[in-house]
Order: structure tokens, then C-alpha cells, then sequence
């Protein structure tokens, strides 16, 4: 697959689909059912269900003109997985910045808080010392002259310094968007809001993985 992609490990892109949920408040009040609990390795508060309304897989294949060749249905892979991401209050956090693992995949995020500014939507981020905007990988350790597990550490540290990045792209917040891009970019929420279940910044997030050459994404 390195080969057929000629060094790139999948494509960078940013999709944004408005109404994306036929009825949003329900899948909401679903949400709000749910009970959420705290991860020490994931960023925000979560459940431990999921919700994959039927035929969600091959709807989604459609809006991202991919193969989806994984798709997880086990809850404990927390495909359509809700969080909640708080400003204020005991669960305040500021979102890391990140990338997701595999970086291969495609992450995509259903925003589900009605009247939030675009301000708290998710934004797409370059590292400002070393220029790098995705999972660093042997070919930036070597230009940057250090190990892959010294940049990764490096990035990990930097993962809660806004000062330390530069925000290249944001997807603005809108009740009942979607928003996709792959796995291994860096990126975050924008900024989280509120300070419990009742008005906290909450979306879904499904996880996927794709053929990268079966569509239109790779060019």
C-alpha cells in the first residue's frame, strides 16, 4: 500500500456535510440516555454504548467516495461512540492535539449540541518548530535529525501548548454537521463548552477503514 500510494499513508482532506441526521433531536435524546464516563487515554467524557442507525456504513461510504474496508460493530471499538467535551466544571479540559490511531483510517465527527458558535467546531493543525502536520513518521525524524520516538514524545508534550501550533484549517460548529478527515492529521475539537450533560459540547464520532485508491478522496 506504501508503494501503490508513493509514500503517502492516505490522503489529506477536510469534508464537511450540513444536516446530516434526518431526525438530529432524537439521535440526541439517544445520546443523552446514555451514561458517560471518563478515559485516561481519550480525550472527553464517553459512552460506553454506541448507536450505528442502520445502513450508516454505506451511507457514509457514499458521502466519502470511499471503500470502507473496516467497519466495527463491537461497542467496545467505540464506532458511533457520543462525547462530551466541557469548558467549565469539573470535566473542564482544553482539547489536545492529536491524531488518531490507525492514522490510516478516516476519523468522522456528527456535532450535536444545538446553537454553538462555529468557534467550537474541530481544527486541523501544523506542529510550529517542525512544520509537521501529520503523524510524524521516520521521514521527519530523520530531516529533523532525531529519533521517531523522541518527535513522538515531542508532539505528545506539545499536545496541550496552543502556542506551540498553528491552526492551518477549522470546520466551524453547526447543529447536526459532519465533518471528515483522515485519521493521522493533527487536529482537535476548536474549543469545548459548558459544564455538564445538560449543555456540554457533545458529538459522535465513527472511525473507519478505507481503500484509499477506490475513490475520489485520492488524488
Amino acid at each position: 500500500m506504501k508503494k501503490q500510494l508513493a509514500g503517502r499513508r492516505f490522503a489529506r482532506f477536510l469534508l464537511v456535510r450540513d444536516n446530516f441526521y434526518s431526525n438530529p433531536d432524537a439521535v440526541r435524546k439517544i445520546a443523552q440516555s446514555m451514561t458517560y464516563r471518563e478515559h485516561a487515554d481519550i480525550t472527553g467524557y464517553m459512552t460506553d454504548g454506541v448507536y450505528q442507525p442502520a445502513g450508516m456504513r454505506r451511507r457514509l461510504e457514499r458521502i466519502l467516495g470511499l471503500a470502507i474496508t473496516r467497519w466495527d460493530e463491537d461497542p467496545e471499538d467505540g464506532n458511533g461512540r457520543f462525547y462530551y467535551g466541557f469548558s467549565a466544571g469539573k470535566h473542564k479540559e482544553i482539547p489536545a492535539v492529536h491524531y488518531d490511531d490507525p492514522e490510516d483510517d478516516v476519523t468522522i465527527v456528527i456535532y450535536l449540541t444545538p446553537g454553538l458558535s462555529p468557534e467550537y467546531g474541530t481544527s486541523i493543525w501544523q506542529h510550529r518548530a517542525t512544520g509537521i502536520v501529520d503523524a510524524p513518521a521516520r521521514a521527519d525524524a530523520r530531516r529533523l535529525k532525531t529519533t521517531l520516538t523522541k518527535l513522538r514524545d515531542r508532539m505528545e508534550k506539545d499536545s496541550n501548548r496552543r502556542d506551540r501550533w498553528i491552526e492551518i484549517d477549522r470546520a466551524g460548529y453547526r447543529y447536526n454537521r459532519m465533518v471528515a478527515y483522515a485519521s493521522g492529521m493533527f487536529h482537535s475539537a476548536s474549543r469545548h463548552f459548558g459544564a455538564d450533560l445538560g449543555n456540554g459540547r457533545l458529538y459522535q464520532t465513527y472511525r473507519v477503514g478505507v481503500a484509499w485508491r477506490s475513490g475520489r478522496i485520492f488524488i
